[in-house]
């Protein structure tokens, strides 16, 4: 979503969009030499924003805006990621209505990935989040870090809309990870973590 709005940025004109489930944990941002040519204060603002994303990767806090468009990128939202973007880049708050519904939805983003905190999750580096899509995997593993500590992890997650199967990531201890494979059907040890979800997200009616 950074990129686009670059080209936005340099062309004047919105991109056309095409949503894909990337292969890296938080995307590809821009590096230094792609912004090295804006004006100094669009810089100065837009490295600040890539810099707070770092904040949320490595598990601390991050300002609303910056946690809103994370989650907006990473669920296929760009409208709203880059109307995000925007207010940031003009050093204006959030419009009442804008910031109610990212609050709100940061508040749904927080009860499903607490989750990834039960013990009964991780075995041997290896955390079981079968039952979360991956647009969460990397707000739980920024929450995972955060509470328990950096440090490598293999896990397994659910898919997507693109993707609705199952995926494996590798994570390193800087919060950085690669998808490793993706799978549009289940195999034995997800199958048998699947028995299991009950424990992490039980139904409204507990079981029979």
């Amino acid at each position: 979503m950074l990129r686009l709005w670059l080209m936005r940025y340099r062309t004047g004109r919105q991109p056309a969009i095409l949503w894909q489930p990337t292969r890296t944990l938080w995307g590809v941002w821009p590096t230094v030499a792609m912004i090295a040519d804006l004006e100094i204060g669009v810089r100065l603002r837009l490295l600040r924003f890539i810099a707070c994303l770092g904040e949320l990767r490595a598990g601390r806090r991050a300002p609303l805006s910056v946690r809103a468009f994370a989650e907006a990128a990473c669920v296929g939202a760009p409208r709203r990621a880059i109307e995000l973007l925007d207010h940031w880049m003009e050093g204006e708050a959030l419009p009442a209505r804008l910031h109610q519904r990212c609050d709100r939805i940061q508040r749904r983003l927080a009860h499903r990935v607490r989750s990834v905190l039960h013990s009964a999750r991780e075995d041997g580096g290896i955390l079981w989040l079968i039952d979360l899509p991956v647009t969460l995997l990397p707000f739980a593993i920024s929450l995972h870090r955060r509470m328990l500590g950096p440090r490598p992890l293999i896990v397994h997650c659910g898919g997507g809309r693109l993707w609705p199967g199952l995926s494996t990531w590798a994570i390193d201890r800087d919060g950085t990870g690669e998808v490793l494979r993706r799978s549009s059907g289940g195999f034995s040890p997800f199958e048998r973590a699947a028995e299991h979800r009950e424990a992490f997200e039980p139904t409204a009616g507990g079981p029979p």
